[in-house]
């Protein structure tokens, strides 16, 4: 009997993965979705009457658990960047021609309006699937992807490869999980992007997500010459892929009409065309700036409009004293949410736009998030806006910023600054301080029981007047309390980039610890170093403004008075890294890499090679670079290099000291 129900629950297995592969990758389904889960239903039943003969990797298995994750971080082996954007036809054909000297091919793809998901097979098995994060690291989802269908757990090939797509849903199936939910979520991307970060995978695996395919990364040389022929090999893989479109610069224009016409009728989010060169070779010399890839741009589709009318405008001042505009306008409708406010920039930008308080206008929601005012339809008959040229808080005179669009209030003891620096300090993708929202934070602020960041950690000492305080209560005081005490135990590189500073966000943060500065006072020591601007522009990353923001911050009083603060109040400021087994062999060394290589495609893999042997990695040759790893094709860094008495690496010698 055993045999019997063995060889029945393989043969179901097979089944199953043939219609989901069918359903989700190939969207031909061959059978209703109440048959598929019968089938389902059976193994599920054929599992528990024999546990021991369940795959691991069962399809029953997809539907995830009820283990809470903790999301662990990890570092991309891969370059996960952003694309540079374009908004017109013109400016698309512009940077084709420009790029393809030669008029090389450009692939064409749908820019899918979801949520980056990076996976890593090894040996054909799914064995990671991590967010874009910050671009170097990301959130470890796998368990949630495991309950995405279009995702194989195992791959055709035992292969090992990494590849990034987007999680996304089809506008049917959001519009009908969200209709079942009372409509509570505003857009499809959302409600993916939340989900993939949900803490119960069995939740994650009720919403309708699905994935695609988009770039690949092959751990052994392919001898594939194209992208175009990168994506083949991938739905030769079981990975799910979109219809893409190949064409010469010159034909570019006419392509980009055709599919923008196409736009309206899919079935799911799309927010632009993504353009790339189609040849790796090409690509290769082309390289990366520290943001994006120079081979590959979006051109974003015109944001869909809505007209109302401006009731009011209204300015405030943020936490870094830039002072914005809103308007408030008479509510309308406008992709499937509600939107009763608008960013008006700057001061600039309403008086290039002449709105007013009366103006009718035109709004976009702009990656359907944050409501803009793009066109003034009719002035209307008020007075022309004034900008203030005080602060709306503290009255202190306004100053201009280093864009020149903007004003700033340089009173570093105003209310509202103070005020937003906290709010910023607890909300959930900083320190994530539960009970503390905006609107809490507001009314101790007022209440004059918290005035700084360090004053959080001192709350504990008014808890009998916090549960006296209409509102409160014991209950909400303790969640207050209990989210401060378990911020203490949050990472460095999370307190540090929750501090605010100017230009120390996430990904600046994961750089210098990259670099190796892996503690605040390896930071403060470096910014208090001679030359110390030259010395952080030298970092992989790192650009003058942010080298400059850095040095001035971590050498003001004030700053490092409310670092000492919340050093003594027990917050984390130092990383704990993960000492490599390997034998530290260019400890000491800084070394860049310039050309292409056989082994390390990118050649980012080389200098990770480097880093876990304890060298450090920068962008351009200088006169403190130790050693240039050179391939085919190095240009002006080996130049440089040799003009400083560097020494030059080849592949073949630089395979030979790694082992």
């Amino acid at each position: 009997m055993a045999s019997q129900a063995e060889a029945r629950m393989r043969k179901l297995e097979a089944e199953i993965r043939r219609h989901q592969n069918l359903y989700y990758v190939q969207h031909k389904p061959l059978i209703s979705d109440r048959q598929f889960d019968r089938l389902l239903e059976e193994l599920s039943s054929l599992e528990k009457e024999n546990p021991g003969l369940a795959s691991p990797d069962s399809p029953t298995r997809l539907v995830g658990s009820d283990l809470d994750n903790s999301f662990p971080k990890f570092k991309h082996t891969i370059p996960v960047l952003s694309l540079a954007n374009t908004y017109s036809t013109e400016e698309a054909v512009a940077w084709a021609e420009k790029t393809c000297e030669k008029k090389e091919t450009i692939l064409i793809e749908w820019k899918v309006d979801g949520a980056t998901l990076v996976l890593y097979y090894e040996k054909g098995k799914l064995e990671r699937a991590v967010t874009r994060g910050t671009g170097q690291v990301g959130d470890v989802v796998t368990e949630n992807a495991r309950t995405i269908r279009s995702i194989p757990d195992r791959l055709s090939e035992a292969i090992d490869l990494t590849v990034r797509g987007e999680a996304y849903m089809n506008f049917d199936e959001f519009d009908a999980f969200n209709e079942q939910q009372g409509n509570i979520y505003a857009n499809p991307r959302n409600l993916v992007s939340g989900s993939l970060k949900h803490k119960k995978s069995r939740e994650t695996a009720l919403r309708p997500i699905r994935w695609v395919a988009f770039e690949a990364y092959f751990a052994k040389d392919e001898k594939l010459k194209t992208d175009s022929s990168q994506l083949d090999r991938l739905s030769q893989l079981g990975l799910p892929v979109f219809e893409s479109h190949t064409v010469s610069s010159s034909g570019l224009a006419a392509k980009i009409e055709l599919l923008s016409k196409k736009v309206k009728k899919l079935n799911f989010p799309v927010d632009g065309l993504v353009l790339k060169v189609d040849d790796l070779n090409l690509r290769r010399d082309l390289g990366y700036t520290s943001a994006s890839p120079r081979w590959a741009t979006a051109l974003k589709f015109e944001p869909e409009l809505a007209q109302t009318t401006v009731e009011e405008i209204e300015v405030f001042t943020g936490r870094t004293g830039r002072v914005t505009p809103r308007a408030r306008l008479v509510p309308v409708k406008l992709a499937g949410t509600t939107v009763t406010y608008a960013t008006l920039h700057n001061a600039d930008y309403i008086e290039k736009l002449g709105v007013r308080v009366g103006s009718t206008v035109k709004i976009s929601k702009r990656g359907e998030i944050i409501p803009a005012v793009e066109e003034v339809v009719d002035q209307g008959k008020g007075p022309p806006f004034s900008f203030p040229k005080k602060c709306p808080s503290c009255g202190s005179k306004l100053v201009r910023g280093e864009e020149a669009a903007d004003w700033l209030c340089p009173n570093e003891e105003c209310d509202e600054k103070l005020m937003n620096a906290i709010v910023f300090f607890c909300q959930r993708k900083q320190m994530d301080i539960a009970g503390l929202g905006e609107r809490n934070v507001e009314i101790l602020f007022r209440k004059g029981f918290v005035k700084t960041i360090p004053d959080l950690y001192r709350l504990g000492e008014r808890k009998e007047e916090l549960e006296a305080m209409e509102g409160f209560g014991s209950k909400s005081v303790q969640i207050i309390l209990e989210g401060i005490e378990a911020s203490k135990k949050q990472e460095y590189r999370r307190v540090l980039y929750s501090l605010g500073l100017r230009e120390i966000g996430p990904s600046v943060t994961d750089i210098l610890l990259d670099h190796g500065l892996h503690s605040i006072d390896d930071l403060i020591n470096a910014a208090r170093a001679k030359g110390a601007v030259e010395a952080l522009q030298e970092i992989h990353g790192i650009g003058p403004s942010t080298a400059e923001a850095i040095v001035e911050q971590l050498n003001d009083k004030r700053v490092l008075a409310m670092i000492d603060s919340l050093r003594q109040a027990g917050l984390q400021f130092s990383q704990k890294i993960e000492k490599s087994n390997l034998q530290q062999i260019f400890e000491g060394q800084t070394w860049c890499v310039t050309g292409s290589f056989e082994n390390f495609k990118p050649r980012d893999l080389a200098m990770a090679e480097v880093k876990k042997r304890g060298g450090k990695v920068v962008s351009g040759v200088s006169k403190k670079t130790s050693h240039l790893l050179a391939g085919e094709g190095a240009g002006s860094k080996l130049e440089q290099a040799e003009k400083f008495g560097t020494t030059i690496v080849s592949e073949e010698e630089f395979l030979r000291l790694i082992g």
